[in-house]
């Protein structure tokens, strides 16, 4: 063998043995080094992901099965850039943009797309090369909701590259009906915010499921693969306890009392005594939960029954009377002189109107709305009892109610240095000082209407749960503030206060028990000289009430007073549930219906 053929030799085995080696350490990096990446990369060449249609939000609807709150089939509009022909790009966005009505030059970009995070933010100016033209995203979302009908236009066109995802859209059917109970779900990220919507969100979820399944290097599923996948649960669904008929109507008379009163707006809530069911509640201004897009100040979704608060004024009263009677402080027989003025802590209380009274019964105290008296109420019983009754009634804390955005009344107690003077003692008797949302209040009072019992207020009647179970809630007590007794005692005076004082709230033919109020408006430094929040609540039959009903109207125009305006609301209002609950008249109502 020649000199030249041995080198040749040699060279050759020495790049056999470097290429050896080159894979002999390639081996060693992808099965050692890189054994995770690797691993990874295979599962995900034979992996593919597949999600499985989401099943629909849970419904809501009414004690009677009525839908407040479905679920309608709606569309996703996707494009796929790669796979449109470019021949085909102008006429499809045309054709698109006739049904979406928008411009055609809004949607030629999503045709065109390249993944360019840049790319629309220099439309149209730019021009697009050969190689961009070619290398097109594969995805890329045009309109997240179209309605169903709007979906299927584009369907009928069958152009390439533009496919429809089918998704759930929520659907309000009674439009602005209970809307603050309702709450709504964000057409972003479908979420629930406010009222039922918001508090039970969790519950009425879906859940969504994307599971793997075994595909060949051509991303086609694996025959004979067995794959454990777990199927999607659907939402769980509420029956709420008002009852559509009675909300409608609630509303109505709101809507009615607002305009007649010239008021700013309000607030009706009725509720059931006996178990604190909250059978209908409506406030003004209001929104529509399927157009929450279009309301400019967020407040409006705000729900003025739990999350604003007000001073209540002499519908505070009845609390007060009940605290001293129960405590044993004064008994019915027990008299007052009213001499017009009273002092507590320095702070001279006086009368609206400034009148004077002179002696005067406990029941004589709610008839006449007699702030003075109430005040002295208060410091017969001092602080500690006072402000434990107080508190008892449900006053200065949340009622937890299953409804998003409750937020807690003022209630400065005795040790509040910063907020609390002794004077506190007498304006807390009558509503003043303090403040309450409408639902504390309304709970309050049907404490005293059912027997002095305190339960817990709620709105959800039954859970329907994805699999079927059904949980049905029961009232909860919260306490026992007063004795049955006091609670009946009180009831009586409340009757008397409405036949002897409060006439415009009586019902031909119903015994009613009721309070008005009409309290004065704070701001920084005082209270504002004009406007006031008129309301009036009050329950019956008696003796055995089946609905309480708080109205309480923002700065009405006609009257500042609660009884000429409130307490005509509830009259109206009273007469028609009556009649709708099939309620029989007691027989010993006196009439009064025009005044």
């Amino acid at each position: 063998m020649g000199e030249s053929s041995r080198r040749r030799l040699q060279l050759i085995a020495a790049l056999l043995g470097l290429a050896a080696l080159f894979i002999i350490a390639t081996l060693i990096n992808m099965q050692v080094f890189k054994h995770q990446f690797y691993k990874e990369w295979g599962e995900d060449v034979r992996s593919k992901a597949i999600p499985i249609n989401t099943p629909p939000r849970g419904t809501i609807t009414d004690r009677n099965g009525h839908v407040l709150a479905g679920n309608a089939v709606a569309y996703t509009l996707q494009a796929s850039p790669r796979e449109i022909p470019e021949s085909q790009v102008i006429t499809a966005a045309i054709q698109l943009g006739e049904i979406l009505a928008r411009p055609s030059s809004e949607i030629e970009p999503y045709l065109r797309w390249t993944g360019d995070p840049d790319f629309f933010e220099n439309w149209p100016q730019r021009n697009l090369n050969e190689d961009e033209e070619e290398d097109r995203a594969p995805w890329i979302r045009i309109e997240k909701y179209l309605s169903k009908e709007v979906g299927e236009q584009i369907n009928d066109l069958q152009l390439p590259g533009i496919s429809l995802k089918p998704i759930w859209e929520r659907r309000y059917p009674e439009g602005e009906l209970a809307s603050h109970l309702l709450g709504f779900r964000a057409v972003e990220d479908e979420t629930g915010f406010y009222g039922v919507e918001g508090f039970y969100d969790s519950f009425l979820r879906s859940t969504s499921i994307t599971p793997e399944i075994r595909v060949d290097p051509q991303q086609r599923p694996v025959p004979w693969e067995v794959t454990n996948v777990e199927l999607p649960e659907a939402g769980g669904s509420l029956v709420l306890t008002i009852d559509r008929t009675i909300q409608a109507i609630v509303e109505a008379e709101l809507e009615n009392s607002i305009e007649a009163y010239q008021a700013e707006g309000g607030t009706i809530i009725v509720m059931n005594p006996q178990t604190f069911e909250i059978l209908a509640s409506a406030s003004r201004p209001t929104y529509n939960p399927a157009q929450t897009a279009g309301v400019d100040d967020p407040k409006r979704f705000v729900d003025p029954a739990i999350g604003d608060t007000y001073e209540p004024g002499s519908v505070f009263k009845p609390l007060t009377v009940a605290a001293a009677l129960d405590s044993g402080v004064v008994t019915e027989e027990t008299t007052f002189v009213d001499n017009g003025v009273f002092e507590v802590g320095g702070h001279e209380i006086r009368n609206a109107l400034d009148q004077t009274y002179g002696e005067q019964t406990i029941t004589d105290i709610l008839i006449h709305s007699i702030n003075t008296g109430a005040a002295w109420l208060s410091t017969q019983m001092g602080t500690d009892t006072f402000y434990s009754y107080v508190q008892a009634f449900g006053i200065g804390d949340l009622t937890e109610v299953d409804l998003e955005g409750e937020v807690v009344g003022e209630l400065p107690l005795p040790g509040d240095y910063d907020e609390w003077y002794d004077s506190n003692l007498g304006t807390n008797s009558f509503g003043q000082g303090l403040t309450v949302t409408p639902l504390q209040m309304i709970t309050a009072i049907a404490t005293i209407a059912n027997d002095g019992t305190r339960l817990k207020p709620y709105v959800v009647v039954k859970k329907i749960e994805g699999d079927g179970d059904v949980l049905v809630s029961e009232p909860q007590v919260e306490a026992q503030v007063v004795s049955p007794q006091t609670a009946r005692t009180v009831t009586e005076m409340l009757v008397r206060t409405v036949d002897e004082g409060v006439t415009q709230a009586q019902v031909e033919g119903y015994r009613i028990a009721g309070k008005s109020g009409t309290a004065e408006i704070p701001v920084p430094g005082g209270y504002i000289e004009e406007g006031t929040i008129a309301s009036f609540v009050g329950y019956g039959p008696i003796p055995d009430p089946e609905v309480v009903i708080l109205v309480k109207l923002d700065r009405p125009q006609t009257s500042r007073w609660g009884g000429d305006t409130a307490a005509r609301s509830f009259r109206r209002l009273a007469q028609q549930l009556f009649t709708i609950l099939g309620i029989p008249p007691s027989g010993t109502g006196v009439a009064e219906a025009n005044r």
